[in-house]
């Protein structure tokens, strides 16, 4: 539409002429932050599911039947919520059992993200609360020892509010909170966090992929993270 505007336009009238050349422009940019946005969305989904917030592997063992609580500080370093931080508990009742997400994989690949939501809302299988306050239970708990590292990733069902119900935007589609632990030999360590997540099925590529709402792993830490048991 503006490049027939701007051939149309009267060779003699500069002002006219530099008018349309800056919309032309304007557009342009608009079309590179938006191909610049869905790159990023894309590299997103492969940084968070190559580190492991939320695989579905059978690396990680069998149900460990103990329960176990880890506390940490939820740091957000950059975006319009840079600067801000929360303490969390984590309290997990069990582990999930390799072939409970198995039957999750497969619930994602046939029945889609709405069929792996309606079931995983209804599990419990521990608490992700902030410090003093109500939390929201676990759907999704796994852990795993490599080395002298353990590995605990966990995912809930977030609450959404009424107020972000009725206005239907995008984050309604990010339903999941998901959160990676990393602790050493003393129960001490580090871990990253997305906020709002959604997972899907690939069946092109044949992967699971996980997307951020916002900034992800990248702005989300996890700092003074410990097993409290």
């Amino acid at each position: 539409m503006f490049s027939g505007e701007v051939i149309g336009m009267q060779a003699g009238d500069a002002k006219q002429q530099r008018l349309a050349a800056m919309i032309v422009r304007k557009k342009a940019t608009k079309d590179q932050g938006e191909k610049l946005m869905r790159r990023q969305i894309t590299q997103m989904s492969v940084s968070a599911l190559a580190s492991g917030l939320l695989l579905f592997p059978t690396t990680f063992g069998q149900e460990k039947p103990k329960s176990d609580d880890y506390a940490a500080v939820w740091a957000i370093t950059g975006g319009g919520a840079g600067g801000s931080s929360v303490p969390i508990n984590i309290h997990v009742n069990r582990y999930n059992t390799d072939q409970e997400m198995k039957s999750y994989a497969e619930l994602l690949a046939t029945k889609g993200p709405d069929g792996l939501r309606g079931v995983l809302e209804d599990e419990d299988v521990g608490q992700l609360s902030p410090l003093g306050r109500v939390g929201t239970p676990l759907a999704i708990a796994r852990r795993l020892v490599r080395g002298d590292k353990t590995i605990v990733r966990v995912l809930s069902v977030r609450n959404q509010s009424f107020a972000e119900l009725r206005s239907s935007g995008r984050s309604v589609d990010y339903p999941y909170t998901i959160l990676e632990l990393v602790l050493d030999k003393s129960g001490k360590g580090t871990g990253t966090a997305i906020g709002a997540a959604k997972i899907r099925f690939n069946k092109k590529k044949n992967i699971y992929e996980i997307e951020s709402f916002q900034q992800g792993a990248a702005y989300n830490k996890l700092l003074n993270v410990r097993r409290m048991n």
